[in-house]
């Protein structure tokens, strides 16, 4: 085997190590979703509130009654929950929950605040792709999930009504996202 060849054929394993090292620190991060807009979100969710501070949870032993909770099973990352305890005047008023579920056209970033008493006091969307952005991201859509518990259904066609004809994908994406973070919340709240 000539120099060449050797030279050409390590290059191309170098090559495709790489982009499976890519692909699988993809994969590991699927799921992952960062708090993007602390500052906004406190004083929209949360007004008068000055801080927060992050409390880490792990599912633990709770992992199967999670899963049946919300009829699905966690992604392989989600080992460990950040929940951010709003903080005014020195006393918890809140948390604010984040999740990043698949659309019709890519990831959609959630971001549910809540209540001490577990209520949702409101929705955003962080970042999506969908054609159907702007009645996502509506009051009209996530006003539909303010006051909702971790007993509600949050299912499009129950409780919940889509974000436009042909949105239906993104808007169940959404349900399901409050949905888990409702139950996360409730079990290791």
């Amino acid at each position: 085997m000539s120099w060449m060849t050797r030279s050409k054929k390590l290059v191309a394993t170098v090559a495709l190590a790489g982009v499976s090292l890519a692909l699988a620190h993809t994969a590991a991060e699927a799921a992952l979703c960062v708090w993007r807009k602390p500052d906004q979100d406190i004083k929209r969710f949360f007004p008068g509130a000055d801080t927060y501070k992050t409390d880490f949870r792990t599912p633990g032993g709770k992992r199967a009654a999670i899963e049946k909770r919300i009829g699905a099973r966690l992604d392989p990352d989600e080992s460990e929950f950040k929940f951010y305890r709003i903080i005014d005047d020195g006393k918890q008023v809140g948390t604010i929950l984040t999740h990043l579920g698949k659309g019709q056209y890519g990831a959609i970033e959630v971001v549910v605040a809540l209540d001490n008493s577990g209520k949702v006091k409101g929705v955003g969307i962080q970042r999506d792709r969908e054609r159907a952005r702007a009645a996502l991201r509506s009051g009209a859509f996530l006003g539909q999930f303010d006051g909702k518990s971790v007993k509600d259904p949050m299912e499009i066609g129950k409780d919940i009504k889509p974000a436009a004809k042909g949105a239906e994908k993104p808007s169940a994406t959404v349900a399901f996202s409050v949905k888990k973070l409702l139950v996360l919340l409730d079990e290791l709240g």
